[in-house]
């Protein structure tokens, strides 16, 4: 069933309420960039060796405009008495904005650390999930995460590590114009269809927000989300997963394949420096987007259309292919066969990141 039969909307209907959201989303973006260039004036900058890959001075503060315009979307709806009574995505947002403050504060003042970021991490999404149980991941009928969200302590130590997790994949794989605003536009997008009425407004609410920002980063290509906005990103789709998840009879593999390559590529740049010797929390310039981007741009010798192809090429690969089996209904929502679908994205990363990996490539720290 289609988001407009959900909702109850006539063609028209449909039709209108998305020219009020362009409309908006077009008046909030200009909103946004003002705000964006007054806060450069107080910080934000972000140097070309920061993020790893732009050969240009960015600013760290665009996660700014995911912010103002779901402020406004979300505003109207309420002046509008549109929102849901029962107010499942305001305790999303909530976790997302607190996420957002703690990385706009590194944005504007430098970094906390990462062992203090993490605690802070955590100790947001512990507070969250006592005042929200139902943010509390049930199982999900895999044997490991069934068993170890099997009584309420575990559940709440297995989601509050997830949900901080996820923040930090996202904002880790934000290196290329367009990949994490792509990725999560492309992963709401498939969300929705399986998204309860009560947090659904939310969900369109940061997808238009995402295409906005997309159009900025890829314009221009010196727009970031930065750490505040990665935050906000991660936190509300981490917690948009396990409340759908917890709340509709659909795959969890469906619901990982949608957001595969952050939490992987995080988990394998984990891996592979543990057992290289080093540290596993060391940040280094091997993620695939870096290799990509180097590959691509020996071939295009261009650094903007490199990183734009870079991002977008990923999060079209990674998060595109199940939204496409999604559109196409090739697989059911609650089909245990997303497994196979994962496999596959597993294959593919580690393939590419074989081919892009040359045997000069060092490892120097770089911010991530």
């Amino acid at each position: 069933m289609s988001v407009r039969d959900r909702l109850g909307m006539t063609p028209t209907q449909a039709t209108c309420a998305w020219l009020l959201v362009l409309i908006i989303g077009g008046l909030s973006g200009l909103v946004a960039l003002l705000i964006c260039m007054y806060l450069l004036s107080f910080g934000g900058k972000d140097s070309v060796d920061k993020h790893g890959i732009s050969q240009v001075e960015a600013s760290r503060i665009g996660g700014v405009a995911i912010v103002t315009y779901m402020a406004l979307h979300l505003g109207y709806q309420y002046h509008s008495n549109e929102l849901p009574q029962i107010p499942n995505g305001l305790y999303l947002m909530a976790i997302a904005l607190s996420y957002f403050a703690l990385g706009f504060f590194e944005d504007m003042q430098g970094s906390l650390g990462a062992r203090l970021r993490f605690f802070l991490m955590l100790a947001i999404a512990v507070v969250a999930l006592l005042l929200t149980p139902e943010l509390i991941l049930a199982p999900v009928g895999i044997l490991v995460v069934d068993w170890l969200v099997a009584t309420p302590t575990t559940a709440v130590i297995f989601t509050t590590v997830c949900i901080a997790f996820l923040a930090n994949a996202f904002n880790t794989a934000d290196g290329a114009n367009g990949l994490v605003s792509g990725i999560t536009l492309l992963a709401l997008a498939g969300l929705i269809e399986a998204a309860p009425l009560t947090i659904l407004p939310y969900l369109s609410a940061c997808m238009v927000s995402c295409l906005i920002f997309l159009v900025f980063n890829i314009i221009s290509g010196r727009f970031f989300l930065g750490d505040g906005g990665a935050y906000l990103l991660g936190a509300f789709c981490g917690t948009s997963l396990i409340t759908i998840a917890n709340q509709s009879e659909v795959s969890t593999w469906w619901l990982l394949s949608l957001i595969f390559y952050p939490p992987a590529d995080l988990l394998f740049s984990m891996m592979r420096r543990w057992l290289s010797g080093g540290s596993a929390v060391r940040a280094d310039n091997l993620h695939l987007h870096n290799l990509m981007y180097a590959q691509i741009n020996r071939k295009l010798r261009s650094a903007y259309w490199s990183n734009t192809v870079t991002g977008v090429g990923i999060a079209l690969c990674f998060s595109g292919v199940p939204l496409v089996l999604q559109t196409l209904d090739v697989l059911p929502l609650n089909s245990d066969q997303w497994l196979w679908v994962v496999v596959g994205q597993w294959a593919a990363y580690g393939l590419a990141w074989r081919l892009t990996r040359r045997p000069t490539d060092a490892m120097p720290a770089a911010s991530s």
